[in-house]
């Protein structure tokens, strides 16, 4: 007897605990379309293997499945589908890198959780540079760089400066 396929487990294992496919989307975050491309293993709706591996791991671990086992078994699925599609077609099987894996795990995000924590975040370093900074600019000696003493020491004689009218400044300061 031949084991049932990845898709085939995925069905079997949603419709014996009574979930439909709607409740399945809205747990894992898949689209229908996504969903159903799964339980009938319709591998090539996915762009690359590392988008069939990620969702096929996400379901099974929302049915309880052991997804290594299926993992496994995806792989041959994979395998044989491409093997024989490319034979036909004559296309390379698509490969997976490490954009693949980075676009797998940034879909997964949940971004109306993370993007408010990461603008706090944002904000409140900002905050703390600009005290920082201005603490930092109250405690500074600004005149530090200016030497000692401003008198400076005449130069000439006294014929060369100007005269101070000191009846005028006397009358300012009482």
């Amino acid at each position: 007897m031949a084991m049932a396929s990845v898709g085939d487990r995925l069905r079997l294992a949603r419709e014996t605990q009574g979930l439909d496919v709607p409740e399945v989307v809205e747990q894992t975050k898949m689209k229908t379309d996504q969903v159903h491309a799964l339980e009938n293993g319709e591998w090539s709706v996915f762009a690359a293997p590392v988008y069939t591996r990620g969702f096929v791991r996400n379901y099974a671990n929302l049915l309880k499945l052991d997804a290594d086992s299926l993992l496994q078994d995806l792989d041959v699925e994979i395998g044989q589908s491409q093997a024989g599609s490319s034979k036909v077609s004559g296309e390379v099987p698509l490969r997976s890198g490490i954009i693949d894996w980075l676009m797998l795990h940034f879909s997964s995000v949940n971004w109306r959780t993370i993007l408010p924590i990461l603008i706090l975040t944002g904000i409140a370093t900002g905050g703390y540079y600009a005290w920082d900074s201005f603490q930092r600019y109250q405690h500074t000696d600004h005149l530090q760089g200016l030497g000692t003493s401003l008198d400076l020491e005449l130069q000439g004689s006294a014929e060369d400066q100007l005269p101070i009218d000191t009846a005028q400044s006397s009358a300012h300061s009482e």
